[in-house]
């Protein structure tokens, strides 16, 4: 029987006829088919900061002795273990800790927190309010769905509170208040633009929240991955501890980037409303991630090694940021209309050329580059469709890979690609 993929293909959902490939596909092509190039665009952890030691010490723990070796290995709750989700929201929350951990749920890595929130709350057709630029995977996971992504405007501290006021009541004026689900926040070292909400910034925040939320529920969506990846200043409350509504207010996290990305481990505080919801829908995927991966975490937890793992990222990193920012002084400093952040954490330095430099991929600049050997994550790709023009003279460069040495070579490379065609007679 010899049928057409057309033909195959009539039994896909609406939904997977919407899958798209996400941008990192079209970065991790560009690089595979430039084995030398230098990428600052891969957010990914440095390999040599990875705690190898720690987690074959947790492992021996967990392991060691039989009747916990064997429990390590048996299916867990759907929840994850109670003690694990106590541990969590001690250590990132100042109140209610108890009642916290028990609106907890344990998830493989944030993204599926932010994927079991999204199955339970969004329709097609729904609208999240996001910062423009915000982390590019989550506006692939709304496209996906048929959820329409609205910019409002950020800057260094983050999503700006007028605006989101602004954009709030354009869409009411469009008759749309009630299509609006959610308002998704990265507070800490945002992906992509490396910026930290002040805490006179949250509230500010929080009070149009409370404004909107008082004639359409609206669910604030907080995804803090990178709390723990600051390099200076002190820790800042989250949006639930700064008296955020706890029935419309979603806390998530991971220990991806502040511990170990292969180990999988993400959760999500909810509203108890949307816990059982969540809790119900994740029962029917997985039963509960994987166990001895919770209980690896426990033991790093309770030993200690968790925060020395995270002192030697902070010292890592900072150091890695501190070479990008300088090189950027050094070289890209000079150019007519360049401007970069100067975050205080995270993993990323956000760019902005002149408002004529095309940084997208497939522009001349994209071209220069990787003709150069150097590799960045266009900016466009971070912009929701709608609200806040979508600005492709921008640029994510992540310092998390590369040693220092490429880093610095990284962004020489960049400015002469963008001298170039800033000045293509003198090429």
């Amino acid at each position: 029987m010899n049928l057409h993929n057309s033909t195959h293909e009539q039994l896909l959902s609406p939904r997977g006829t919407r899958a798209s490939e996400q941008p990192i596909s079209q970065l991790m092509s560009a690089a595979l088919a430039n084995p030398g190039i230098i990428s600052l665009a891969a957010g990914f952890v440095d390999n040599a900061t990875l705690p190898l030691e720690f987690v074959s010490e947790a492992a021996q723990n967990v392991l060691s002795d039989t009747a916990t070796g064997r429990l390590a290995l048996q299916y867990g709750t759907n929840n994850g273990p109670q003690e694990l989700r106590q541990a969590i929201a001690q250590r990132n929350f100042s109140n209610n800790a108890d009642d916290l951990a028990d609106r907890m749920i344990l998830t493989a890595g944030s993204n599926q927190l932010l994927h079991l929130v999204a199955e339970c709350v969004f329709d097609e057709g729904d609208i999240v309010l996001c910062a423009a630029p915000t982390y590019f995977v989550f506006l692939g996971l709304l496209k996906d769905m048929g959820v329409r992504a609205f910019g409002i405007e950020a800057d260094d501290q983050g999503m700006i509170p007028e605006s989101l006021d602004q954009g709030l009541q354009q869409l009411a004026s469009n008759n749309e208040l009630h299509r609006v689900k959610s308002v998704y926040l990265i507070p800490y070292c945002d992906n992509p633009g490396g910026s930290t909400v002040p805490e006179s910034r949250r509230h500010d925040l929080i009070a149009v929240m409370n404004k909107w939320q008082q004639q359409s529920p609206i669910l604030l969506l907080v995804d803090n991955a990178y709390r723990d990846l600051r390099y200076s200043g002190e820790d800042i409350p989250t949006l639930t501890d700064l008296g955020a509504d706890p029935e419309l207010t979603v806390e998530s996290g991971t220990f991806s980037k502040n511990f170990g990305p292969g180990i999988r481990v993400g959760w999500g505080v909810m509203p108890r409303w949307l816990f059982d919801s969540a809790r119900r829908f994740k029962s029917v995927i997985d039963f509960g991630s994987a166990h001895l991966n919770q209980q690896l975490m426990l033991n790093i937890l309770k030993s200690g090694r968790f925060d020395e793992q995270v002192q030697r990222l902070q010292t890592a990193y900072a150091g890695k940021l501190q070479v990008m920012l300088e090189a950027c002084d050094t070289h890209l400093a000079g150019i007519p209309g360049v401007e970069y952040r100067r975050p205080i954490g995270g993993l990323y330095v956000w760019l902005e050329l002149p408002p004529g430099v095309d940084a997208g991929s497939d522009s001349p600049l994209w071209k220069q580059c990787i003709e150069r050997g150097v590799l960045y994550v266009p900016g466009e790709f971070c912009y929701p469709s709608e609200g806040a023009a979508v600005r492709k003279n921008t640029i994510r460069l992540s310092f998390g890979v590369q040693p220092e040495s490429q880093i610095r070579d990284g962004i020489k490379l960049l400015s002469e690609a963008i001298t170039a065609v800033m000045n293509p007679a003198n090429v």
